[in-house]
């Protein structure tokens, strides 16, 4: 299971990819991250407009696709995911933008050839069934966030889809399942009681280890700006995982790990050294 292969604390956990070495999301993102040491990875998933799942963080398409060069698609704003089916989101660039924003400064600090560069263009987005066959294929450990699919999508349809793509692609031991809709957790808690899981925060609940046992979750997953080494140790203490986002101050990183972090999500693993 998830846990059995990530023994110990500190291990590194690229988030959404080496995000800061390639477009977030993208196949090539995890290359990357398996390139640079990650031990494991975080990415997101969607349910489009005809029930397929896809790799992808954001509600809309703008800010990583070139959906706004699309005239064709010019009268469907805001350009959510789930209005959208895997055909058409298949045929999306969700790779130039990087190469053209540098959205963590890499390229212009040197750390990527020319060429790694070049290479970031014209990625396509990556289906839920391709990520996990690359997880299967490098036995990499994979935190799979379930994106809060508001009315579009009912808990029973998003969170069935992906336990039978789990099955279907024979990656449950590689498997951590997170969502900040808790309801999904508690869904997947009722199809499949000993597949791990996490609970997401921004903000910690009044009671964070009453949370996670009315869930069944194994895992606490905070934002790491309200996290401290202090909070880390008593959960740890108490018994559940804590894998704190995103850790990108290296001092942090360590200093949550030595307090017993399972994993550091962050978008260096190329720094966690």
């Amino acid at each position: 299971m998830f846990f059995d292969l990530l023994d110990g604390s500190g291990h590194c956990c690229a988030h959404r990819g080496a995000r800061s070495l390639a477009p977030e999301n993208t196949l090539l993102a995890v290359r990357r991250a398996l390139d640079a040491g990650a031990q494991a990875w975080e990415t997101d998933v969607h349910m489009t407009r005809d029930g397929q799942l896809v790799i992808f963080h954001d509600e809309t398409l703008e800010r990583t696709t070139d959906i706004a060069a699309h005239p064709k698609f010019a009268d469907r704003k805001p350009w959510n995911v789930h209005d959208f089916t895997l055909d058409e989101l298949l045929g999306l660039d969700a790779g130039s933008h990087f190469a053209i924003n540098d959205p963590f400064g890499t390229i212009a600090a040197g750390e990527l050839s020319q060429q790694e560069v070049e290479n970031c263009r014209n990625q396509p987005m990556l289906t839920l069934r391709q990520a996990l066959e690359f997880t299967r294929e490098h036995t990499l450990p994979m935190n799979l966030e379930i994106k809060d699919q508001g009315e579009h999508h009912p808990c029973e349809a998003i969170v069935d889809a992906v336990l039978d793509m789990i099955r279907q692609t024979e990656t449950r031991e590689l498997m951590l399942l997170s969502s900040f809709r808790h309801e999904y957790m508690a869904r997947v808690r009722q199809l499949d009681a000993t597949l791990p899981t996490a609970a997401l925060a921004e903000e910690h609940p009044a009671d964070i280890p009453a949370l996670l046992r009315e869930l069944g979750a194994q895992a606490y997953h905070p934002n790491q700006k309200k996290t401290t080494p202090e909070l880390v140790r008593e959960l740890v203490r108490q018994g559940f995982r804590v894998n704190p986002w995103t850790v990108n101050d290296m001092d942090k990183a360590r200093a949550l790990g030595q307090a017993g972090a399972t994993a550091i999500i962050t978008d260096f693993p190329q720094r966690m050294k």
